[in-house]
């Protein structure tokens, strides 16, 4: 760039600092006397096919009449401004400069292929303009061709070796493109250029453990662990990263190494035990769970927490449950009078199948803490599992003399008692109060296991549209939610409306689910209404096949079968409707 360019860009960066009301004319003024010189100035002479020299200056144009369209867009008159650029270019059809400008034109006027095809026409008459390479990796990027937007870039790289910044761009385009590959190589040509450059050497350490370069990452993080860089979060990827590549003698080390610095650093105890369970060392993981429980440094309730996420991570995998009990069990016997840990042991025991053991656990933290109505509540959930609907009866009205202003949890409780033993009306009035979308807001899951019960209670008082309409509200909260795709299926199939939006919901439903009998039953009704027979009959002969006892799934059949013209098979499932009933009865 030359010394005019030079001084035509600080006159800009000085007008930026003046822009107010006052001095908003002589910015408008200064930017379009900077364009006028830059366009005359900045640009590279061409030679046509009649080998003359024809430039992308404005020499052969109307000088005032730029300045008039530079001032237009300036005001962001940008349809006028873009008239004049195209009076200019009708002119001078092969100007760069003006095919610049009136693209920048049409994209103020958010008229983006316009703006494209102009500033595609800018980069091919001059191939060597930042400023036009520039514009045009950003138009394609807003057009999602990431492709082209990278090439652009790579462009600019090889215009300006050394400058980091057109090689974050073409990085970061890589990456929306989803070629991490390809990205991981630009960080760390930025590296190259800049060695502590931190938002490059996390990119690099991001996508290597991606593409699961675990040794690469391995180098990378000790790299920064050296500079200084956030060492005890960095050592504890570290640690994670001689997991995954099997050093497990090297992550214990550098954990107790985090830990002997920082004994109160809660992540690294975690990971310290995770180590030992993914191993299955028992000995080693109670011994590392001695030296925590010995550790002044952290308090009880932190303890308590650390069981609790093992509590969490148990519910998804089995191998966590020992661990999580005996974390429990060493608790419990440094501090036997403590209500929260007798509560978390029940609750470990309910989330396994305990039901029955839990209960004892329940009522002795209860002895020591009667006045946690959330350990109340957990009380009448392990009732409700074991189906003692008496006992839970009993206690949801001791929740009530105790406790004046109670939480959702419970009206949601009370409301599914109320459906276990058959009263539905109260349930439904209990549940309506809870199923509200302000309630949605603040607890979802309870609004959703509230929602869940008030729909069957519609179902089975014979209020289909509101069912319906509770189904497809709780989708839209939790649209993944597959029980709620094959009940609104099923009651839309039985209504006979909107059968297409049926038939989608069935599928996804068995798409998420393929075995499930429930899931695939619906599928069929929902064929069998839409009158596709055959496939009908497949999809509720594999329903039948997986649950033999639901004699619904057979009766669709029955109907199947009978529209098909085949009054035998017909027959034959309603002889083992009757044979199933039979044994129900008896």
């Amino acid at each position: 760039m030359n010394t005019l360019c030079l001084m035509c860009s600080r006159i800009v960066k000085l007008f930026s600092y003046l822009l107010d009301r006052r001095f908003f004319f002589s910015f408008v003024l200064a930017s379009a006397i900077c364009s006028v010189l830059l366009l005359s100035s900045c640009t590279v002479p061409r030679t046509t096919l009649s080998g003359k020299l024809a430039s992308d200056s404005l020499a052969e144009a109307t000088k005032r009449e730029f300045v008039a369209a530079s001032l237009l867009y300036a005001r962001e008159e940008y349809q006028g401004a873009a008239d004049q650029y195209q009076k200019l270019l009708t002119g001078d059809p092969s100007n760069a400069a003006i095919h610049y400008a009136l693209s920048k034109a049409y994209a103020g006027l958010g008229v983006v292929d316009s703006a494209r095809f102009h500033s595609e026409k800018s980069v091919l008459l001059n191939p060597g303009n930042k400023y036009y390479l520039s514009f045009l990796a950003g138009i394609a990027h807003q057009m999602h061709d990431y492709g082209r937007a990278a090439d652009l870039y790579r462009q600019l790289v090889t215009l300006e070796p050394g400058n980091a910044e057109p090689l974050s761009s073409l990085a970061l385009e890589y990456l929306v493109a989803e070629q991490s590959e390809k990205a991981l190589a630009v960080f760390q040509e930025i590296l190259a250029i800049d060695p502590k450059n931190k938002t490059a050497q996390a990119q690099v350490l991001l996508m290597e453990i991606k593409l699961l370069h675990y040794h690469d990452a391995i180098t990378t993080v000790m790299e920064m662990i050296e500079q200084g860089n956030e060492k005890d979060k960095l050592s504890l990827t570290l640690g994670e990263l001689y997991m995954e590549t099997g050093q497990h003698d090297q992550a214990v080390r550098t954990f107790r190494n985090v830990l002997q610095e920082h004994p109160r650093f809660l992540p690294a105890w975690l990971a310290l035990f995770e180590v030992s369970v993914k191993t299955k060392n028992r000995p080693v993981f109670l011994e590392d769970l001695n030296h925590f429980y010995k550790t002044n440094q952290v308090s009880l309730k932190q303890k308590i927490d650390l069981a609790k996420l093992f509590v969490v991570r148990s519910a998804q995998d089995s191998t966590f449950v020992e661990p999580a009990v005996a974390m429990i069990d060493e608790i419990n016997k440094r501090h036997p009078f403590n209500s929260s840990v007798y509560a978390l042991r029940a609750n470990i025991k309910l989330l396994h199948g305990q039901e029955a053991a839990s209960i004892a656990d329940f009522k002795k933290a209860l002895l020591l803490d009667s006045g946690n109505i959330a350990i109340w509540e957990d009380l009448v959930t392990a009732y409700l599992t074991l189906k003692e609907y008496r006992q839970a009866e009993k206690t949801v009205s001791t929740i009530k003399k105790r406790f004046p202003i109670r939480s959702l949890r419970f009206r949601a409780l009370e409301g599914e008692l109320c459906f276990k033993i058959g009263n539905l009306k109260k349930a439904t009035r209990l549940l309506e109060k809870v199923v509200q979308p302000e309630v949605a807001k603040k607890d979802k899951q309870i609004y959703l296991q509230a929602g869940i019960t008030l729909a069957s209670c519609y179902d089975q008082l014979g209020y289909p549209d509101k069912s319906i309409h509770l189904y497809e509200a709780i989708l839209e909260i939790d649209a993944g939610n597959v029980f709620m795709m094959n009940n609104l299926a099923y009651l839309l199939a039985v209504q006979g409306n909107d059968l297409a939006r049926a038939k989608e919901l069935a599928l996804k439903a068995v798409t998420a689910e393929p075995e499930n009998a429930s899931y695939l039953d619906t599928l069929g009704w929902v064929l069998f209404k839409l009158g596709e027979y055959d496939k009908a009959r497949d999809i509720l002969d594999k329903a039948a096949g997986i649950d033999t006892r639901e004699p619904e799934i057979l009766d669709h059949l029955v109907q199947v079968y009978e529209k098909l013209g085949n009054p035998q098979r017909a027959q034959e499932m309603k002889q083992k409707i009757r044979i199933l009933r039979k044994k129900s009865t008896s």
